[in-house]
C-alpha cells in the first residue's frame, strides 16, 4: 500500500490578518469568542479534508490556486505536492468583484 504524504498547511500573513480581523468583528457584535472559535474549529477541519482531498475544492483561474466554502467565507489556497498555503479568507457576502483572485 502506498501511502501518501501529508501535505504541511500554513497561512500567510494576508490570510492570518483577515482571519484575526473577521475574529475581531464576530467577538465585537456577539460580546462572546464562542463563534469564532466554532469558526476557527471549521476552517482547520476544512484544511485536514482539503489536505486529503485537494481535488474536490474549487478551482481558481490560476494554476495551483483553488478554494473552499466555509459557512460565508472562500478560504482561497494555493496547493502544491508538499505544502497548502492559505492566501487568504474571503466573505461572500461582499461585492463578487471584490474577489482577490480573478
Amino acid at each position: 500500500m502506498v501511502q501518501r504524504r501529508r501535505r504541511k498547511i500554513w497561512w500567510t500573513v494576508n490570510a492570518l490578518l483577515t482571519k484575526k480581523n473577521i475574529f475581531y468583528y464576530w467577538n465585537n457584535r456577539n460580546k462572546s469568542t464562542v463563534y469564532s472559535q466554532k469558526l476557527e474549529q471549521l476552517f482547520t477541519t476544512t484544511l485536514v479534508t482539503v489536505e486529503n482531498y485537494p481535488e474536490a475544492t474549487i478551482a481558481i483561474n490560476k494554476e495551483n490556486i483553488r478554494a473552499v466554502l466555509v459557512r460565508d467565507y472562500y478560504l482561497v489556497f494555493e496547493i502544491t505536492e508538499l505544502t497548502i498555503k492559505v492566501l487568504d479568507i474571503w466573505d461572500t457576502r461582499q461585492n463578487p468583484q471584490d474577489f482577490p483572485i480573478h
